[in-house]
Parts: C-alpha cells; sequence; structure tokens
C-alpha cells in the first residue's frame, strides 16, 4: 500500500474513532443523567477503541515516510511551530487512546450507577482530545500533505 494510500487510510479510521468515541461519549452522559442506553454504549465502546487501535496502527506505519519527506526538509526548518504542533498532536492522541480505552473497559466491567459519572468524564475527555487531534491533523496535512 503507497503513503498517501496509507494516510488517507489513517484519516478514515481517525474520523470513525472521532465518531465512535463521540456517540460512546454522549451515551455515557446520558447513562450518567439517568437514562442508560446499555446497547448502544456497549456498542460504542467496542467500535471507538477498535477504530482507534486501527488509525494509530496506520500512523506507526505512515510516520517514517512523514519524518523523511514532510517533517526534516519542510517543517523542521521553515515551520518549527507545526513541527510542535504535530508533536502535540501525537501526545493528545496517546492521551485520548488511554481515555477511550478506559472508559470502554470501565463501561463493561463497572454497572453500578455511581461508576456512571467518572466513566462519563473519561470518555468525553477522550471525545474531546480526539475532536483537536482531528483538527490539528487537518491543518498540518493541509499545510504539507505527504
Amino acid at each position: 500500500m503507497g503513503d498517501r494510500a496509507l494516510l488517507i487510510a489513517h484519516a478514515v479510521l481517525g474520523f470513525a474513532a472521532l465518531f465512535a468515541a463521540t456517540h460512546h461519549a454522549a451515551h455515557a452522559l446520558f447513562a450518567a443523567l439517568g437514562r442508560p442506553r446499555p446497547r448502544a454504549l456497549r456498542r460504542f465502546g467496542a467500535i471507538a477503541p477498535a477504530m482507534l487501535l486501527a488509525a494509530v496502527a496506520f500512523g506507526l506505519a505512515i510516520y517514517p515516510a512523514y519524518a523523511l519527506r514532510v517533517r526534516a526538509p519542510d517543517f523542521d526548518l521553515y515551520a518549527p511551530a507545526v513541527a510542535r504542533l504535530f508533536d502535540f498532536k501525537e501526545h493528545l492522541a496517546a492521551l485520548a487512546l488511554a481515555l477511550v480505552l478506559g472508559a470502554s473497559i470501565a463501561g463493561r466491567l463497572d454497572r453500578r450507577p455511581e461508576a456512571r459519572w467518572p466513566i462519563a468524564a473519561l470518555s468525553c475527555s477522550g471525545a474531546a482530545f480526539l475532536w483537536a487531534v482531528s483538527i490539528i491533523g487537518l491543518y498540518v496535512t493541509a499545510r504539507h500533505p505527504l
């Protein structure tokens, strides 16, 4: 698979993860507010981490090409702020992965009503970080695509 195809797959999987995590966060909030929808919470609790792990895998696969063809010859020399923004995006993505996985696992293992707000907090934080990751990723790619 070519680098651009990997980048497109990374973007598609990333947006699938973003939307699934957002749905999980919404359903976690519904549960915390006393209107649980357990099937939807379980469904999006499985889809979001699966899509996010796949997006991370594709991101890792394209990173060497990005580092050699975009970062070193362009961003590091002419746009160091964009290079730092990309690094920030990667750190946010790692935090989002931990939060989305944590919310998914906690949602499956702990069904007590008093666990609903902490699970919603994990899920909403993960979704918010993924929104930031997606917007930054679009900006960086628009500045210099692979």
